[in-house]
């Protein structure tokens, strides 16, 4: 149980006012269905804290003392002959059961030294989720969550609210299997926290080693949770794999089939050239063959991905995914532009590109001449985007690095943009060669 006991007691007892009038209410017998006015329900709480005595039975004496006990099955279903709601009833009865672990998790929590200087913190405390918990007191605070979670469900039940939240792309799976695998996430997860706890700041070799381990035991936990059926749709949701490719899904706008399609040929690229990094383990170096064989592999994925939803959408993904255009969409938006802003001084790249490749090859200019015309050409887009976008939106585009390719024409350097990503290259213009010296 990854929220913290300390939050929800909090979040519980911000209701108890509104719990309150709501005993009031059933304990007084109202049947209308009817909520009273804001001033009602202020007088009625007014009137009964100035002339109400201790115990006049404005609340039934059991419903009293179930809620001043710790007998929480007394309470909840006090609560229900009442009359209020599942959510209610779950609420207070969560509140009791809290309190019934309340000085258990107190005691665990490292407590403050009333001598230390205000002025600076603990030089060997360690920032980590458990803060300066020894791992027995972890353990410790574990175990109780889970105890009150388990006697949580044993008396209410399910929580609905956890299945209005639950992630959409596992509505395949049935709702036990959902539980059941929620369950193995957490498990692990607190296996992993407990490593990287005990590292403190400082990992070993085998601190990977577990952690891959634990990875590793966690997929086939995972697996055998599910029918072959339910692994190849669990994979095709929520693999690295289908993490990355779904932002490129939203880019393409594609179909369903369309990313069936796709995800094989991004999942087999990944396998090979995408190892997920555990964050631990050293990188393996890799040599210059490797490089080329890598970027002739994901050229040819390209390709593919292109053949797939075809060669407008793929352009038109390019562009959505590059920082420039996303950064002009939102100048447009904030300064109220014309819609066609975003489409129009994003064209300004291939423009000086095309720019570009005639100054480079002009045989009748100087290498000068070359360098005075490309930052000829890098003031004239300036003045472009500022045109469109105002003095005040094209300082804050340029400092938010829109258009940084202008800083290399600046320079006197020539750019290439890449066709199939938003990348871009840049190199200086080949020098003159030195004339002879006549002797």
């Amino acid at each position: 149980m990854k929220a913290l006991p300390l939050f929800f007691a909090a979040s519980l007892v911000a209701n108890a006012a509104l719990v309150t009038v709501t005993l009031r209410q059933a304990a007084s017998g109202r049947t209308d269905g009817g909520h009273p006015g804001p001033s009602s329900s202020i007088a009625t709480t007014s009137q009964t804290s100035a002339t109400t005595p201790k115990g006049n039975g404005m609340l039934p004496p059991e419903l009293v003392a179930a809620l001043n006990s710790q007998n929480v099955e007394a309470l909840r279903d006090l609560l229900r002959d009442a009359g209020l709601s599942d959510d209610m009833v779950r609420a207070l009865v969560q509140m009791q059961i809290w309190k019934k672990y309340e000085t258990r998790f107190k005691a665990l929590q490292p407590q403050p030294d009333p001598n230390k200087p205000w002025w600076k913190n603990d030089r060997d405390q360690q920032n980590g989720y458990f803060g300066s918990m020894t791992k027995a007191q972890r353990e410790e605070s574990r175990r109780l969550q889970r105890e009150v979670r388990d006697e949580t469900e044993r008396l209410l039940g399910p929580d609905a609210t956890q299945q209005r939240w639950q992630d959409p792309r596992l509505s395949f799976l049935p709702a036990e299997k959902v539980k059941a695998l929620q369950q193995v996430q957490q498990d692990y997860q607190e296996l992993i926290s407990e490593v990287n706890q005990d590292s403190q700041g400082f990992r070993l070799a085998s601190d990977a080693e577990k952690i891959r381990f634990l990875q590793e035991e966690q997929k086939r936990d995972i697996e055998a949770l599910m029918t072959p059926e339910e692994r190849q749709a669990y994979e095709l949701r929520m693999s690295n794999t289908a993490q990355q490719l779904r932002n490129k899904m939203t880019q393409f706008d594609a179909s369903e089939q369309e990313y069936l399609a796709i995800f094989p040929l991004q999942k087999a690229f990944d396998e090979k050239y995408n190892q997920a990094s555990d964050g631990y383990s050293p990188q393996p170096e890799r040599d210059q063959n490797y490089w080329k064989e890598r970027r002739e592999a994901e050229q040819r994925l390209q390709e593919q991905i292109k053949s797939v939803i075809g060669e407008q959408r793929y352009a038109d993904s390019i562009r959505l995914q590059d920082n420039d255009y996303r950064q002009l969409e939102a100048a447009t938006q904030r300064l109220q532009l014309p819609a066609d802003t975003p489409t129009r001084l994003y064209s300004l790249r291939d423009t000086a590109a095309a720019a570009v490749q005639q100054i480079a090859d002009n045989p009748n200019l100087a290498t000068d001449q070359k360098k005075a015309a490309l930052t000829a050409l890098a003031a004239s887009t300036r003045d472009q985007v500022r045109a469109s976008l105002g003095n005040e939106g094209a300082d804050a585009y340029f400092n938010n690095n829109g258009m940084r390719w202008i800083k290399e024409l600046e320079k006197g350097n020539t750019i290439t943009f890449n066709k199939d990503s938003s990348n871009w290259s840049t190199k200086a213009l080949p020098k003159e060669p030195k004339k002879a010296v006549a002797k």
